[in-house]
């Protein structure tokens, strides 16, 4: 019932309306241009208020470098007991259904956590298992939320850009240099 519930039922509402009646099972992404923007609150709150609407929801912690998903959760003991994106990506034979972390605790939602934090983030987005995930969470659910790394940082997320349906770009006022808006303008002009 706060303001920002209320918030996030508008970005519902929204997403609705650049989604379309098109798609089965949506897949978004969400990104920004530095880290500490609020990537993982948008991506947590905004999977917590689509399940709560009755959607089936699938929150990815695509950030491997970086990841935070479970922090702001309060699930990080959750990493202790489970495998994540990155065990997948270096052993793509096991089953995505085994990685996946159904409705934890008090949430309505399934997570897949990023992993362990690996030496070669890039090079294992690229080897094209990361694209299998999706397609299970696009055959399984109706939203996938992907938190996602910075793009002005890391070239992670453009790597696997192509997957998303559509992507929520956060800046965080009063602390992102206003400069630095010219990097989701360019990304946008050239169609990335």
């Amino acid at each position: 019932r706060s303001s920002l519930a209320e918030a996030f039922r508008i970005v519902r509402t929204n997403l609705a309306f650049m989604l379309g009646a098109k798609h089965k099972s949506s897949v978004i992404f969400v990104t920004s241009t530095t880290s500490g923007e609020g990537k993982s609150f948008v991506s947590t709150n905004l999977s917590r208020i689509l399940a709560m609407s009755g959607k089936k929801v699938l929150l990815l912690g695509a950030d491997i470098r970086s990841p935070k998903v479970l922090d702001y959760l309060g699930l990080s003991y959750l990493q202790h007991t489970n495998i994540g994106i990155t065990q997948y990506l270096i052993n793509p034979d096991m089953d995505i259904d085994n990685i996946i972390i159904k409705k934890p605790e008090s949430y309505q939602f399934d997570i897949i956590y990023s992993g362990y934090v690996a030496p070669n983030p890039a090079e294992l987005l690229m080897n094209g298992y990361f694209d299998s995930i999706i397609q299970y969470g696009r055959e399984n659910y109706d939203y996938v939320i992907v938190d996602t790394a910075p793009v002005s940082l890391v070239t992670d997320t453009l790597l696997i850009a192509n997957n998303a349906d559509l992507t929520i770009y956060v800046t965080r006022a009063n602390y992102l240099d206003k400069r630095m808006l010219n990097v989701p303008k360019e990304l946008y002009e050239e169609g990335k």
